[in-house]
C-alpha cells in the first residue's frame, strides 16, 4: 500500500499536506507518517532566496517552505520538463540533426553547428550537465518539428502534472513574461523526472565527454557545484538568467533518506543550500 502512495505521489498527481508532528492527509487517503518530520530552525532572513522548498525524496512530504507556492522565472529548471518529455517519447540511441534554430543560440550553449547529428542521450546530457540551451532547442524541434509546437507539450504535460503555478514560453528557460513556475510545481516535476533512471544518472554525472555521429568530441562539465564537493547529492539541475537570479534543485541523503530541495530567486544558492542541507544532518544526527 505504502509504495503505491509513493508511486502516486512522485507522478506529481497528489501533494501532501503541510502538517507536523500529526497524521498527514492526502486528497480522499489519511495515513500516518512512517518517517520522522525533520523541524528546520532556519529563518528566510538567513537565506538569500525568494523561494525555498525542502521535500522528503521518497513521499513528497513537506519540511521547510518559503513562499513555496509563488510562481517566478524559472532559468533552466525548465529544461527538466523537456528533458521528461524527451525520454517519454524518444529511444536514446535515436539521431537527431541540430536544427538551423541554435546557429548564435545565446546564453550557455555547446556551439552546436546546424546540420551535425547526435544521439538523444547524447543531447539529453548536454543539456542537464552543463545546461546547453542549443541542445535543449535541437530536442525540441526534433520532437515536435518547432519550437512553438514543442512549448505547448511542455505546458499540456506542466497541467497534465497538476502543475498550477507553471507555464512555458521556451524549451531552455530564457527570461520571458510566459516562463515562470513555483517551486513546488518544480519539485513535483523533478520528482516525475527523477523516476525515470536514465535522468537520475545524467543529473548525478560531474563530468563527461559527449561525441557528434561525425566524430566531434565535447566535454562536459555539470553546472551544479555541489556535485563536485559533496558526496550525498545525487543532482539535479542549476538556473540562472537576470530575472530568475540564481535557481538550484538538489537531491541529497543524509542517514541514507532521500531530501529535494528547490531554490528559486537566490544570490548565492550554494550558501543557501549549504545551510539548508546542514540543518538536516543536524536533525537527524539528535534522533
Amino acid at each position: 500500500m505504502l509504495q503505491l502512495l509513493s508511486s502516486v505521489l512522485l507522478l506529481g498527481t497528489v501533494h501532501a499536506s503541510d502538517m507536523s508532528s500529526q497524521p498527514f492527509a492526502l486528497p480522499g487517503i489519511h495515513m500516518l507518517r512512517v518517517s520522522s518530520p525533520i523541524n528546520l530552525s532556519i529563518s528566510p532572513t538567513n537565506l538569500t532566496a525568494s523561494g525555498v522548498l525542502l521535500l522528503d525524496g521518497e513521499t513528497g512530504e513537506r519540511f521547510y517552505e518559503y513562499n513555496a507556492k509563488v510562481a517566478r522565472p524559472t532559468g533552466s529548471l525548465a529544461k527538466i520538463m523537456t528533458a521528461l518529455i524527451i525520454l517519454e517519447h524518444h529511444p536514446l540511441n535515436q539521431v537527431v540533426t541540430v536544427p538551423p534554430i541554435v546557429d548564435d543560440m545565446q546564453g550557455s550553449a555547446l556551439g552546436l553547428k546546424p546540420g551535425q547529428t547526435f544521439t538523444v542521450e547524447s543531447l539529453l546530457k548536454a543539456m542537464l550537465i552543463p545546461s546547453a540551451n542549443d541542445a535543449a532547442y535541437s530536442l525540441a524541434v526534433h520532437h515536435s518539428g518547432t519550437v512553438q509546437a514543442f512549448v505547448e507539450e511542455m505546458n499540456g504535460r506542466a497541467k497534465a502534472l497538476g502543475l498550477k503555478d507553471t507555464h512555458f514560453q521556451n524549451p531552455a528557460g530564457f527570461d520571458g513574461a510566459g516562463q515562470h513556475a513555483s517551486p513546488q510545481d518544480l519539485a513535483w516535476l523533478s520528482m516525475s523526472a527523477l523516476r525515470k533512471s536514465v535522468f537520475r544518472t545524467i543529473v548525478n554525472t560531474p563530468s563527461t565527454t559527449i561525441q557528434s555521429l561525425e566524430g566531434k568530441d565535447y566535454g562536459l562539465l555539470n553546472t551544479n557545484e555541489l556535485l563536485r564537493s559533496f558526496p550525498n547529492v545525487e543532482g539535479v539541475k542549476t538556473g540562472t538568467t537576470g530575472d530568475a537570479g540564481q535557481c538550484l534543485i538538489t537531491l541529497f541523503r543524509e542517514n541514507n533518506r532521500p531530501f529535494l530541495l528547490v531554490i528559486m530567486g537566490s544570490r548565492d544558492r550554494y550558501r543557501d543550500a549549504r545551510a539548508i542541507m546542514g540543518q538536516v544532518g543536524k536533525h537527524l544526527a539528535k534522533l
